[in-house]
């Protein structure tokens, strides 16, 4: 049996869509076999944080700048005796492989990489890795676009540091998903949160951004919101195209009257908002400088893929 301080029993079918093979606290084994100690931190506390890799063709996306700000957020929440980043990621790779996912041949995917403190204030840590196929739903987005919703609370007071870290404590995003299903069952919603004067964030799982004029215009980090792998590789790719950007605060007014909208995950990659509170936005379809940059994000991890590959013949 996985685990540390497991309880034994008998064992839990892992859920629909994740891979059969696992790692966690440093060994792999089977999903349906892993456990976590009832008296874990992570589970009694949410006392910890995550990151989402996105994987294609065996190659991870962006790796070092999630393993980067996996170090940020472990260093703001002192969780010590983590396994080393090359560790981690030698793990997420292996894990690829004994599920499938490499090769050519892989398909697209998401990692989870969970940590929690452990059962003690001192650790050891629970590290915990585990793959799942990306639905057809989700790769849809890309072409068919998000349809936004204002969410009915605000972030904001004690919690504002923590929205710029992938804590475990994520329930503003996980409540705003239980309320949007109230709302609709469309699998392409996306709730927004705002700020306490108005201002548009982010959303439960992405970043936003706004096109006025062939300039991108994107919430400031300063708002507190998560500073996103794939958020940073839209401004620079913009950046290096010559495009105008601009972190600047946006309300649904200036959203409406945005020439497009679109937002980024590690996931979705980068995502048209077609709609929001029901009416279309954005010319309610992918549009040209988000289309341009999908193209030069696409372009971007095939040089990664590449690297992953000519690195991996080494």
């Amino acid at each position: 049996m996985l685990g540390r301080d497991g309880g034994g029993g008998d064992d839990v079918s892992a859920p629909s869509g994740v891979c059969p093979v696992v790692w966690l606290n440093g060994g792999f084994g089977a999903a349906a076999d892993a456990t976590v100690s009832l008296f874990d931190r992570g589970f009694l506390m949410a006392d910890g944080i995550f990151e989402t890799f996105y994987a294609t063709k065996g190659a991870v996306i962006e790796l070092d700048r999630h393993l980067a700000r996996l170090a940020s957020s472990a260093a703001y929440m002192r969780l010590r005796g983590l396994p080393a980043s090359p560790v981690l990621a030698a793990a997420i790779r292996e894990l690829l492989a004994r599920n499938g996912l490499s090769g050519p041949t892989g398909g697209e995917a998401s990692v989870r990489l969970t940590i929690s403190r452990g059962v003690s204030p001192d650790g050891p840590p629970t590290v915990a890795i585990f793959a799942r196929q990306l639905t057809t739903a989700q790769i849809e987005k890309r072409s068919s676009g998000v349809l936004g919703f204002v969410l009915p609370f605000t972030r904001g007071g004690a919690a504002r540091d923590l929205t710029t870290h992938k804590t475990l404590a994520y329930l503003a995003s996980s409540l705003g998903q239980i309320l949007l299903a109230e709302r609709t069952a469309d699998p392409r919603a996306e709730g927004f949160f705002k700020d306490e004067d108005g201002s548009l964030l982010e959303g439960t799982a992405s970043n936003l951004f706004i096109v006025e004029g062939g300039a991108l215009v994107t919430p400031p980090l300063s708002q507190g919101i998560l500073p996103g792998t794939s958020r940073a590789v839209v401004l620079l790719l913009a950046r290096e195209a010559g495009r105008e950007v601009r972190e600047e605060r946006v309300d649904e007014a200036r959203l409406r009257a945005a020439d497009e909208v679109f937002v980024t995950s590690s996931t979705i990659r980068l995502a048209p908002v077609v709609a929001f509170e029901g009416e279309p936005v954005g010319g309610g379809a992918l549009g040209p400088v988000a289309r341009d940059l999908q193209a030069r994000f696409e372009a971007h991890i095939d040089g990664l893929v590449a690297a992953e590959r000519a690195a991996a013949r080494a």
